[in-house]
């Protein structure tokens, strides 16, 4: 995928009751908070729950994941929850801290 484009894929639940939407691109690190809630207040409206949000993390990015932190961590849970992911060198898979 470019690094300039988003990409939200949709894909029908349940007989097309629902429909499950993944999004995935690339956008700056310092998003303004006011942006980060919005977004997380949107997307939670939307799907009534909510936002599941995960950071993945290996030991080089700590400045990075200090940053997210510190801003969605501002965010109510009612509008997100947070998760991070630390990703370990080698394994397909990763562990996951709470």
């Amino acid at each position: 995928m470019p690094q300039d484009r988003m990409t939200a894929r949709l894909s029908p639940l349940w007989g097309g009751s629902y429909t499950h939407v993944r999004i995935e691109g690339v956008f700056p690190t310092a998003l303004p908070l006011r942006d980060l809630r919005r977004l997380a207040r949107g997307l939670s409206f939307w799907s009534g729950y909510p936002v599941s949000c995960a950071l993945s993390v290996d030991g080089q990015a700590m400045g990075w994941c200090g940053w997210w932190l510190d801003h969605l961590g501002l965010i109510p849970a009612h509008h997100l929850e947070l998760q991070c992911v630390r990703a370990t060198a080698g394994a397909k898979g990763s562990d996951e801290l709470r």
